[in-house]
């Protein structure tokens, strides 16, 4: 925190210097970090995807490993505004949740951790699910979900930590900020997080605006040497399922069902409603029943089914074949009409 060490940006899409009216449905950036005091190597890649004009979650995939290995532990931080905050496994059952003395600086960590209070721990390699929930006057009640990809050797937190100094003048929030301490989730990895990273989607949702999410689950490459994959399944109460692909490796190929990836980061959804989302994010191939992008050279390619009709937007030249037709995609900046269906 406050330190003067930057994130080398490995790949992103769209580029931040490109102008654009639109949001486009797919966003992401992967970065690279070392992490100067224990010498940790870290990546993060952080994704936005909107599945409809009011609903969409973000993705988050977070890996951390020391450089000359020795690993005691890891540990991942989320904190959200709201008055309660619940973790369960993902499928809703308890988790028994005890008291703790972990995350303490008495346990030779950073004298930040001593700052937390009314810490509860649990041991557990499953998934799990937090809720943080803000009360509103109006009792339309707004609530961040968070799904967490379950480990071997992890242990899950719910904390408090001090209160949020730089939202307490913000207007219209519906309780005192500086009075309420900021709810805080903490996943800890003991040993490496690298080849068991920490895996989340994250979407918000209300009382008059529920969650679109039914189900998130989570799947393994058909390559069993592929430790470091991570594999999304995110299924919307739409009918539209996503599956995500997460590589630290953008040379490496996956393999999951009829799904073929090679990049850093991908996307692929069913068709629903002639609606159908692809994505490839610094990469050179993904095939996925009936449509098959091919590029020389890692680029990203957002390959989007609209009523029936495919558009297109690729940051380099690429090859998209969908069913029998064969189509050369040169630089487009915005989405591009490539025929219809």
């Amino acid at each position: 925190m406050k330190s003067n060490h930057a994130f080398d940006l490995q790949s992103c899409f769209p580029a931040s210097a490109e102008p654009g009216k639109e949001f486009a449905s797919v966003t992401y950036s992967n970065v690279a970090f070392r992490e100067p005091e224990s010498r940790a190597d870290q990546t993060r890649m952080m994704s936005i995807v909107t599945t409809a004009a009011d609903a969409g979650y973000y993705v988050d995939v977070f890996r951390s490993r020391k450089e000359r290995g020795g690993d005691k532990m890891h540990d991942y931080f989320y904190h959200n505004l709201g008055q309660t905050l619940t973790l369960t496994a993902a499928d809703g059952s308890d988790l028994n949740l005890q008291p703790t003395e972990e995350l303490a600086f008495a346990g030779a960590h950073l004298y930040a951790y001593s700052y937390l209070y009314d810490k509860k721990m649990v041991a557990t390699g499953k998934d799990v699910k937090a809720t943080f929930r803000m009360t509103m006057k109006e009792g339309d009640d707004i609530s961040m979900n968070l799904w967490m990809k379950g480990e071997p050797e992890r242990e899950v937190f719910t904390a408090l930590a001090p209160m949020t100094e730089g939202l307490s003048r913000t207007p219209g929030m519906p309780y005192n900020i500086k009075e309420q301490p900021t709810l805080t989730f903490v996943a800890r990895q003991h040993g490496e997080a690298w080849n068991r990273p920490f895996v989340a989607i994250y979407e918000p949702s209300s009382v008059k605006e529920p969650s679109s999410i039914r189900k998130v689950s989570y799947f393994d490459a058909a390559e069993q040497t592929l430790t470091d994959f991570a594999g999304i399944c995110v299924e919307n109460k739409s009918g539209r399922i996503d599956h995500i692909f997460s590589l630290s490796d953008c040379s490496k190929t996956v393999t999951y069902q009829d799904m073929q990836v090679r990049a850093d980061y991908a996307l692929v959804s069913n068709e629903y409603a002639e609606n159908r989302t692809l994505f490839l994010g610094n990469g050179t191939l993904l095939k996925a029943s009936g449509v098959n992008i091919f590029a020389d050279k890692a680029t990203n390619v957002l390959l989007e089914k609209k009523n029936g009709e495919w558009y297109v937007t690729a940051s380099a030249p690429c090859t998209v074949v969908i069913g029998k037709k064969k189509v050369h995609v040169g630089t487009t900046v915005h989405s591009t009409l490539l025929f219809i269906q």
